[in-house]
This record gives C-alpha cells, structure tokens and sequence, in this order.
C-alpha cells in the first residue's frame, strides 16, 4: 500500500469517527431536549403529558437508560408501582449500574406488594456497591429494610392463629371508631369520628354473656366479641362539647378521664391534654394539666397508669427523639404534675411513635412506631418495665401487625383478650378483638373493689386509698372512693404481698397487708371484695399499724413501715390537740421478760420517729406490753403473726 492510500484510509476512518460523533452530539441534544420538555411538564403537574413524551421518546431511543430511569420516576411518585417496577428494570437491563438508587427505589416497592426475596436482593446490592457519601442515609434505610424484610419472613413461617372479631352494631357504626380504653370491669370507652366530629362513648360489659362464657372451663372457650358489650352511650357534657376533642384514656378504677382537646382557649399549643373527675354519674368541668405536661406543640393520646400518678403520652415537641415520641410525667402528692420526661432511646426512633397504652398491671407499656423493625407501616410493640426501666421492645407479630398500620391497642386486665382499631371494608376503621396468645399476655392482674362505710355514718365522705408492694416499697395502686357511692376500685398483680393504707380527714388510719395468693380460688375470680369500716377520730379510739415492721427480734423499724408512719404522722398534724399512746405486742414464743422489753423499744421506736418528724414528745406515750391481750390464737402461726404488733390509742382528744 504506497503512501497516498494509506492517508486516504485514515481520513475515512476519521470522518466516520466524527459522524458517530455529531450522530451521538445530536441524539444527546434530542434527548436533552425530551427531558427538559418532560421536566416542565411535571412542573407545572402535567404528568400524563410528562409520561407521553417520555414513552414516545423511549420508541425512538429504545437503549436510552436515563429515559427509563425519568419514567419510572414519575410512576414511583405517583405510587404506580407496577409501572415503576417496570421501567427500572428495563434500565437496569441496559446498563445495571447507571442509577444504584434504581435498586433501593425497587427495594422500597418491593417490599410493600410483598416480593420480599427480590426487594431484599435489590436493597443488598445498594449496600453492596453504593459508595457516595451524600446516600449514607439511603444505604442505612436499605439495612433497615433488609432486617425488617427478615424478620417479616421469619413471622410468615410461624404465623399464629388469631381471628379477630368485630365487636359488632352495639360498637361499630359509620366512619371511624378508635382509641379504645378499658376500666378494671372491662367498661368500653372510646372514640367515634363521624362527619369530621369527635365524640365520646362508652358501653358496659354484658355480664351475663361474659360471665357465663368464663365459667365454661373448657380449653376452647372463645368470646364472641359481638356480644360482649351492650348498646354504646354518649357520654354527656362536660366531656363532649362543640370543640375538638379526642384520645380518651379512663383510669382503671374508672374515677377520671384524660383526653385530648385541640384549639383550645386555655391551651398551650394545637393539642393538649384535659382531665376530668367522675362522681357517680357526674363528670367534673374539664382541667388543663399545665404546662408541665403540655406544651406549644400536639400533646395527645394520653394513657394513665393505674397507680393513677403515671400518665404516657404521644407528642411532637422539642426534644425528642424523632417526628412524635411517647412522654411521660407523674402527679404529685401536692396535686401538680413533674416536667413531662422522654421514655428514652428503647422506646423512641427517628420515626413516629403514637398511642401508648399502658396495661393496668403498670409492667407492660403498649405503642405503635413506624420505625423500629417490623412488618411495614405502623407496627404495634410493647416493653415490659422492670424495676422502673423500660426492657427491649417486642414487636408483635404477624398477623397483629401487617403491611398496613395498625394502632390503638389496648389489653384486658386479665391479658385474655385486646382490642384495636382495624380497618374494614368501607375504608373506615372498626373496633376488633381477639383472644390474646398466652406468650404475649401482659402480667396478670385483678380487681380489688369494696364499699367504704364510716362509724359516723356521715355522707359525702372521700378516702384515700394507697397500696405499695411490700417486696419494693413502690406505690402500685392509688384512687379515692366516690362521694356518691362510698365504692372504690383498685388494679392489683396476682402474686404479690402489698400493704394498703387508707385515710380520710376526720377518722382513723386503716391499714391492712396481705397477699393476693391469700384469696380462695384467685386463678378462677376476676373481682376480689373487700369492704372498709373507716372509725371516726375520738378518745379510746384503738388501731392497729399493720404495715409497721421489725426484723425478727430487732427494735429497728424497717424501710417498709415509712409509708404507715408518714399516714400516722398526717393524721397527727390534721388533729393537734389528739394525744396517743403507743403499744407494743408480741407473741407468746420465748422469755416473758426478754418479750416485755422487746415490744416497750419497738413502741418508744416508733415516739421516737414521730419526734424526729416535727411531733412533740408531750403528745406521745410509748409503752411495751409483752404477751398480753393477745389478739388471736398462740397456738398457730397465723395467730402469733397477729398477735406480734403495733398499736396507738387516742388518749385525750
């Protein structure tokens, strides 16, 4: 080949070079052009002409990756997952690694229309081989749904039998019921929405169902939900106004009612949180509960322990962890209530976490979060709480939780069976229950329910009812009796030893401890009776301190005694001219005069206490009386236990 042939061959060679690159320059012009035009059709929200330029561009340029990576955009947008779906694949065909954020945008989608095998590959590779800094957050979410993915599978392989129930036409009604609460005798309060108004209802417990159902002893006893209620009332002014009012949790004992009300003339931000008092029938005028609780921003779905001091709460303020934390804050002996606390990084995320419940056994916190690991939407979880802390939360399980939201959940006292929200077919929410599996039942608990009489048979009187476990001193129960019907009602956990003190202005300290485990046949009752005779305050007057404690042979009062000594010493400051003598007993085992000396030091044990806490030592008499005027038989271990105690009588008044 000479010379001259061989720079012809080059210059062919370059003015092809240079076609194919005005043919790409143009191509890419025409595509640039497509896009922007595309772009501004989805700016001035002209999608379905954004989606005709595209699929007519996509016939001209069938490999054009950034085509299909536009397109499926816009349908991902849109929620079209199909179509999405589609188009990100079709790119990713073309060239896998032009967009990675097409594999976590599969992910996502996948994962919601249940392909979780493929959504979990996709989110894989994004792991994989996604380096970008500015996607650490995208490579994070793609580990969480990964785990959640997990988890999802494992509980589609152990699925539990759980059918839930409507609670039927007495219940449900048009548009939305939610946000449901039960006091201790599984009276039915919540929430209905209807034609953009809230209202209050409640409905009682049809007892002759329920009962006669719990009687059957049979394995496969199961409560048919649709009968368990009788006809829902409305409850009456002052609780349901022409205002914007939501989020109902009675106490246990059924004495008061926290709410939410928005918008309100007397509220500290868009939502705050209200309580009212009930006396028989009677509903007090709703109170703000300041600005310890609540706050400039939505402060809602409250939920009160049945120590009736801890109340939880849902809010978005400042200072949390995430969008809407759960919060809590605890009313005081003085009637105000602590600066609302964050329950912390166990409980909260980055997320959502709304409608605590938490359980009449004061163990098992109940709430609803978009972001821990779980089935997808909002999951329902729960904590237990063990010496005062949170433990690990639990998600729990398919099918309680799905892909769909679930919230509002609520538990019986007995754990047997819970109630939420639940969508229906109409798209509006219902409430549903069902019998709750024995592994996830919270800790059991009973109602402790009596009548309070008084000596003096006077009218109106209120008592204060406190129980503390003995095994931790902490206060696990509190509530007062209704002026109206001297009842009083309390929630207390099988298995334990308490001591309850009850006091009312004008009479006597009556104190008790006993066990639970102590009560005939306690597997098979829900309601435990006992009735309280309250003795007005006047000479001779004698009570023994049941909850006022020594060691074995030992002077020394015990930590436990503190909460009966302080009722003692209110009652003495309440009544300043009262005088008392202190006596002190004990059984008849051992040395009479060892005996003698023992019971004198535990009386002057107790002076002395009263001394140290401001009483004046004129006012008090310590004396020891041994094994005399015993009480109760010798002879049994029962009847010592009774004979060995603590007593004061009003000596002058």
């Amino acid at each position: 080949m000479n010379g001259f042939q061989f720079m012809k061959k080059i210059l062919i060679f370059i003015t092809l070079i240079l076609c194919i690159i005005s043919i790409t320059f143009a191509q890419k012009s025409k595509i640039d052009k497509v896009i922007v035009k595309a772009s501004q059709f989805i700016q001035s929200n002209n999608e379905r002409n954004a989606i005709e330029t595209l699929e007519n561009a996509i016939k001209d340029y069938p490999n054009e990756v950034s085509l299909h990576i536009f397109l499926a955009e816009i349908y991902f947008n849109k929620k079209d997952f199909e179509n999405s779906i589609l188009y990100y694949d079709k790119a990713i065909a073309i060239d896998r690694n032009y967009d990675l954020n097409a594999y976590y945008r599969l992910g996502i989608m996948q994962k919601q229309i249940g392909k979780y095998t493929t959504a979990r590959r996709n989110f894989q590779y994004y792991v994989d081989n996604q380096k970008k800094p500015r996607y650490e957050s995208r490579i994070e979410d793609s580990k969480y749904n990964i785990a959640c993915i997990d988890f999802i599978t494992e509980q589609l392989q152990k699925q539990k039998k759980i059918d839930p129930i409507s609670l039927g036409e007495n219940i449900n009604d048009t548009d939305y019921q939610y946000l449901p609460t039960l006091t201790l005798d599984n009276e039915l309060y919540f929430t209905q929405r209807k034609s953009n108004a809230e209202d209050f209802y409640f409905a009682t417990l049809n007892s002759e169902y329920y009962n006669s159902i719990m009687a059957d002893d049979s394995s496969d006893k199961q409560l048919d939900f649709s009968k368990m209620w009788n006809r829902k009332q409305k409850l009456p002014p002052p609780l349901n106004t022409a205002e914007n009012e939501g989020a109902m949790s009675v106490s246990p004992d059924g004495r008061y009612i926290y709410f939410a009300k928005c918008n309100a003339k007397d509220g500290y931000g868009s939502c705050d949180i209200y309580r009212s008092k009930r006396v028989g029938n009677t509903f007090s005028k709703p109170e703000n509960l300041g600005n310890a609780v609540n706050s400039n921003a939505w402060d809602s779905q409250p939920s009160i322990a049945s120590d009736g001091r801890t109340l939880f709460f849902a809010s978005n303020r400042e200072g949390g962890f995430g969008q809407s934390d759960i919060w809590y804050s605890y009313l005081k002996d003085d009637g105000t209530w602590t600066k609302a606390k964050n329950c912390g990084h166990k409980i909260n995320t980055a997320g959502n976490e709304i409608t605590p419940y938490i359980h009449h056994s004061n163990t098992t916190l109940y709430f609803s979060s978009d972001s821990l690991i779980g089935m997808g939407g909002q999951d329902i979880y729960f904590s237990k709480i063990v010496d005062g802390k949170f433990e690990e939360t639990t998600n729990l399980g398919y099918p309680i939780n799905t892909l769909a939201d679930e919230t509002c959940f609520i538990v019986s006292a007995g754990g047997d069976f819970a109630i939420y929200s639940k969508q229906n077919a109409e798209n509006d929410f219902d409430l549903y229950a069902f019998d709750m599996d024995r592994t996830l039942r919270p800790t059991k608990v009973v109602c402790l329910q009596g009548k309070v009489s008084y000596d003096d048979e006077k009218k109106g009187n209120e008592s204060v009812f406190e129980i503390r476990n003995l095994r931790n001193s902490r206060l696990v129960a509190s509530t007062s009796s209704d002026k109206a019907t001297n009842m009083y009602k309390l929630a207390l956990v099988v298995g334990e030893h308490y001591a309850m003190n009850v006091s009312c202005n004008g009479y006597l300290l009556y104190s008790e401890n006993f066990s639970i485990e102590d009560i005939d046949n306690i597997a098979s009752k829900q309601i435990i009776e006992k009735n309280i005779l309250m003795q007005s305050v006047k000479e001779g007057s004698r009570v023994v301190l049941k909850n006022v404690f020594f060691a074995t042979n030992s002077f020394e009062l015990q930590k436990e005694s503190d909460v009966e000594l302080k009722a003692l010493l209110k009652l003495l400051k309440e009544n300043p001219k009262i005088t008392i003598e202190i006596s002190g007993y004990t059984d008849n085992v051992g040395n009479e005069q060892y005996n003698l000396v023992l019971s004198e030091r535990r009386a002057n044990s107790v002076k002395n206490w009263l001394i140290e806490n401001g009483i004046d030592e004129s006012r008090l008499r310590a004396k020891g009386y041994g094994m005399a005027n015993s009480i109760a038989d010798n002879s049994t271990e029962y009847g010592r236990k009774q004979n060995r105690r603590t007593e004061f009588r009003i000596t002058a008044f």
